[in-house]
Order: C-alpha cells, then structure tokens, then sequence
C-alpha cells in the first residue's frame, strides 16, 4: 500500500462451503458444463480445466483442496485490520454452509461495528445474489450502514465454464438492488472476467450502474473495459480496486499505475482512484 500511495484499502473476507462445494459441483453438473463449450475448454489450454476434462474426480478434488487453501475467513480479516490502525477495512463474507442465518451469526454480529458490509461470492456460493434467502441478511448490513460486494463474472478453473458462473451475473445484482433500494451494492470485476469469454457480462454490468445504489469495481478488469465503462456510463460509479494478491504477478502498484495510465481525463482517474471512495464513506458515514 505505501509503495503504491494507498492510504485505505478494503480487504475481503473469501469463506467456502466445502459440503456446498460436494454438492453442486459434481461429476454430473461439471460434465454438462464442459460439454457446453467443449471447443473453447479444448482450446484455452487453461490447466485446471484441462485436468477436469482428462481426469473429472481428480480435477473435482483439486479444486476443493484450491477453494480451502484460498479460504480467509471473516475473523482474519477483521483481525488484520485492528493492527492496521485504521488503513484497512474489513468487509465480512457470507458462507454458504452456514448460510444465512449462520453467516449473521458467526460473520455479521459479533463484527457489526468494525465491517464495512458483506461479500457475496455466487460462483464459490453457488447463490443468485437477488435470492430471497439472502433478504435477511441484506436488511441487516442496510442496518449497519454498510454495503454488498457481489463478484461477478466467471472465477479461475471450473468456473471459467459459463454454467458454472451463470449466478454472477450482473443482473441479478440490479435485481437485488431495485428491491433493497436503502443499501449500496457494487459489482465486482464489472462481470468482465473471464478467460474463457472476456467481458462476459460486461453490458449487464453497465446497465445495473445506472441504478442509483450500484457501483462497479476495477479489480481484475482489463484496461479497455475500464475506459469503456468510463464512456459508457462515467467515472462517478467506478471504484479502484486491485485483486491483490489473486491477480498473480501483479502488486497493488501496477493496478494503480493502469488507471493512471487509461485514455481518460484526469478527473475520471482521480474519481476512479480516490473520490469516489471517500464520497461513499463519507455517505455511509464511515469517514
């Protein structure tokens, strides 16, 4: 952060369900979705696939063991921003084994006062973020102030394949938040990652923003979508983030130094990298 000129960051809580993983995830589902794009999957050359294709249950538990290894549960991230004095905000995940009422239990309550709101991870989670089961949870984090992450677009390995990130879409997003119109969402990657098909969902992402309570993120979105976002709706919705550490070879440096060096005003790279953000803290009264 300091090499980057950061003051603030958010960092995010990543908690999986392994018995919701074994459920949704199996040999059967993942056979459907490769078949669906098997000429894409058979030339990305992308390994993890690959090893789904050549070795289906084998694939299957190295993606289990991934989606555990890469698991940062909310009292991690709560913990590290104590020590941070005040430069790091925790936003808490929801978990889709424990799930609603679980995740408020164990995520929401006992960090009510230190979170910045909730992350919802409908690949990993296996939820549409408009699901009514999550309404309650909404409601709360809306109590608190705080808002809704929603990652969108596809994720590395099995959810590369559309199937398997068909839950992220953006519209699904505007959905929830034209129902909860008191909290704030914010729609991460803008619904553009994806190896497979770059900018999958990039036009569903475009049309959530114009709804006044969601935002769009930068993290893990390749320049040209960042610029044209910036066309297509303005800089007054986009908000700076990096991925890191996920966007492997990149620091929190190089995302910054993407946003300075995009084709827009200098006025767009500043709401993008700082103004933005202080003005949605300052509206949810966390400046």
């Amino acid at each position: 952060m300091d090499k980057a000129g950061v003051e603030k960051a958010v960092v995010i809580a990543v908690e999986v369900g392994v018995r919701t993983f074994q459920k949704r995830a199996g040999p059967g589902e993942v056979k459907k979705a490769i078949g669906e794009v098997l000429d894409f999957v058979s030339l990305s050359r992308i390994p993890l696939l690959n090893r789904l294709v050549y070795d289906m249950d084998k694939g299957i538990r190295e993606h289990e063991e991934m989606i555990v290894e890469h698991r940062r549960t909310t009292r991690e991230v709560v913990e590290a921003s104590r020590t941070s004095n005040g430069r790091l905000i925790p936003i808490a995940s929801y978990c889709p084994d424990k799930g609603v009422e679980g995740t408020i239990r164990d995520n929401i309550i006992p960090f009510k006062d230190e979170i910045l709101g909730v992350k919802i991870y409908p690949t990993m989670h296996f939820i549409k973020p408009n699901d009514p089961k999550l309404d309650k949870l909404y409601n709360l984090v809306a109590e608190l102030n705080g808002l809704v992450v929603v990652h969108t677009g596809c994720d590395p390995g099995m959810w590369e394949l559309p199937r398997m990130c068909r839950m992220a879409r953006p519209k699904y997003v505007a959905e929830a938040a034209r129902k909860h119109k008191d909290l704030v969402f914010i729609i991460a990657h803008m619904g553009a990652y994806s190896a497979l098909m770059p900018g999958i969902f990039f036009h569903e992402a475009l049309e959530a923003m114009s709804l006044d309570n969601v935002y769009s993120d930068t993290s893990a979105v390749d320049p040209f979508f960042v610029e044209r976002a910036v066309e297509e709706v303005g800089s007054g919705k986009i908000l700076f983030g990096s991925d890191y550490p996920y966007m492997i070879g990149f620091t929190i440096r190089d995302t910054v130094r993407e946003i300075l060096e995009l084709s827009i005003s200098e006025r767009d790279k500043r709401a993008i990298l700082r103004d933005n953000a202080e003005r949605l803290l300052k509206k949810l009264g966390r400046l």
